[in-house]
């Protein structure tokens, strides 16, 4: 009978344990324009049209020039001639990029997949990760190219008070500025703080006005 009270007793327990189901982060990458909230549990699909804008509605795993997962996003054949428009902080601080990613508080950083031939086009910043508060990175991979013209900045990489790290790995990055720096990748100004960029395996190609680069 003990043994059986005891049985009885453990079969209670265990079912009134409580099940925890860890929330899955949910992060924000701003693509022309458009806000995409996303998770490993929630992918975000988007596709782009003629004029280059970013369009969500009737995008699907099987139908979408943009993938975005909460930490990488995708560029299958995509084309973006859109950019943010923000302002106030902190929004304002990326305000004018195609791709733009911003943390105030911790690290900012993105991971773009490129797949087939995809462009920037016709926007004041390519593509920008900063931080105000952490570190940033800006990491392009695949083997897939990027051909981006902007008409102030290509790509920026800046951390108020870390490291700022730009690797582009087998990708091949073309890009051009009508006026402004070609590629920043700046640190904050603590003695410990460093920026990096490295290219390996891929390529990257930036042209600037000669009174600006």
């Amino acid at each position: 009978m003990e043994g059986a009270e005891l049985d009885t007793v453990c079969v209670g327990a265990a079912l009134m344990l409580p099940v925890t189901a860890l929330a899955v982060e949910t992060n924000t990458v701003y693509v022309g324009g458009v806000a995409l909230a996303g998770s490993s549990d929630s992918i975000v699909y988007a596709t782009t049209n003629e004029s280059g804008e970013v369009i969500t509605e009737g995008a699907t795993a099987d139908n979408y020039n943009i993938k975005w997962d909460g930490s990488t996003l995708t560029l299958h054949d995509a084309t973006i001639q859109k950019e943010l428009y923000a302002s106030d902080l902190p929004l304002s601080n990326i305000a004018g990029a195609a791709i733009g990613v911003i943390n105030q508080s911790g690290d900012a950083g993105l991971t773009v997949q490129l797949e087939g031939n995809n462009k920037i086009e016709g926007v004041s910043t390519g593509i920008q990760v900063s931080s105000s508060g952490g570190n940033a990175a800006l990491n392009i991979t695949d083997d897939g190219t990027l051909v981006a013209n902007s008409n102030f900045q290509l790509i920026i990489v800046i951390s108020s008070n870390g490291n700022a790290t730009l690797s582009i790995n087998n990708a091949k990055v073309t890009a051009k500025s009508s006026y402004g720096n070609g590629v920043t990748v700046q640190s904050g100004n603590s003695e410990n703080s460093s920026a990096s960029p490295t290219v390996d395996g891929g390529s990257l190609t930036a042209t600037a006005p000669s009174n600006n680069v």
